[in-house]
């Protein structure tokens, strides 16, 4: 496995770890919110990551064969259409919130998320990873 991709899945394993550590101290609390905070800066740079390193060197790899570069394209249009969602969620709740509708959001935020991540782990790491092989070879 690359380091690229090795350090991009240490980045969901500490978003994870966030979001589990929210949900245990809940969002009532300081130490709750300062975690999710932690969680919302570790996704934009994330973000960041996937954008300035992964999707160019993953193109790099792809080059001439169509169906990986619309993969890669299409994975980067899907992750900016949700990325929105996310981002939203953070920002509504970094000050607190308590009752059912944050017992929701925080349910449909870690269901994308752990949608996505599979997504990403098994599909687009894995075809970034016979590219570069057969690019190296």
């Amino acid at each position: 496995m690359s380091t690229l991709i090795s350090t991009l899945k240490r980045e969901h394993d500490e978003l994870k770890d966030l979001l589990d550590r929210v949900k245990a101290l809940g969002i009532g609390t300081e130490e709750g919110r300062r975690a999710l905070r932690a969680a919302r800066q570790v996704f934009v740079d994330h973000l960041a990551h996937e954008d300035r390193e992964f999707y160019p060197a993953f193109l790099e790899a792809a080059a001439g064969q169509p169906d990986a570069e619309r993969m890669a394209t299409q994975f980067a249009a899907e992750m900016t259409a949700i990325s929105k969602e996310i981002l939203g969620f953070f920002d509504r709740y970094k000050d607190g919130g308590s009752g059912l509708e944050y017992a929701r959001d925080f349910g449909k935020l870690s269901a994308a998320l752990f949608m996505r991540w599979h997504k990403e782990e098994n599909i687009l790491y894995a075809r970034y990873a016979q590219l570069a092989a057969r690019k190296a070879a």
